[in-house]
């Protein structure tokens, strides 16, 4: 089981240490930093108004293994951004299942969002399937385009809402 924790300057080291390439970064952040990350920019990234920051901790060996951030974007919508488990040997265990749902209760009742959403990767297909699990659907009138070493990435936005949220929630 995983649980979110506030992302302070402690922890810049550890994430830091995670984001090892430019195209890392830009896959949890886009161009929202500059590689390689420093705790200047995440100095600045602690100060955004309207911006949470979390660490994602193992409950069974207390272990930061990821990080993530909500933002709200106004009164009824959250953005999820910088999803990240950190460490390459905690992937493809359904962490990342465990950090969306996290994300979304913290979303939705404590900052009672009615929307909330995401942007990801075209090519990333492992993420997709696991916000698809959690009843993220695409909104295909919102990509953005990024070119990453004369290669375009396609960022696609997802969305639930909360009563979408709320069915799948009781079915589990």
């Amino acid at each position: 089981m995983i649980e979110l924790t506030s992302f302070t300057e402690t922890d810049f080291d550890l994430l830091i240490s995670w984001i090892d390439s430019k195209e890392l970064l830009i896959q949890i952040a886009g161009h929202q930093m500059i590689y390689p990350v420093t705790n200047a920019q995440l100095e600045h990234y602690l100060q955004e108004e309207n911006s949470f920051a979390f660490n994602v901790v193992d409950t069974a060996s207390n272990k930061i293994i990821g990080h993530a951030q909500i933002q709200l974007v106004d009164e009824v919508t959250c953005k999820l951004d910088k999803v990240l488990i950190g460490d390459k040997s905690n992937r493809g265990k359904g962490l990342g299942q465990q950090l969306m749902d996290a994300l979304l209760k913290l979303s939705f009742e404590r900052f009672n969002a009615s929307k909330v959403e995401l942007n990801v990767f075209d090519w990333n297909i492992a993420a997709i399937k696991a916000y698809e699990k959690t009843g993220f659907l695409f909104n295909h009138d919102k990509t953005m385009q990024f070119a990453v070493d004369g290669v375009t990435w396609t960022a696609v936005n997802m969305t639930i809402d909360k009563n979408t949220w709320l069915e799948k929630k009781s079915n589990i």
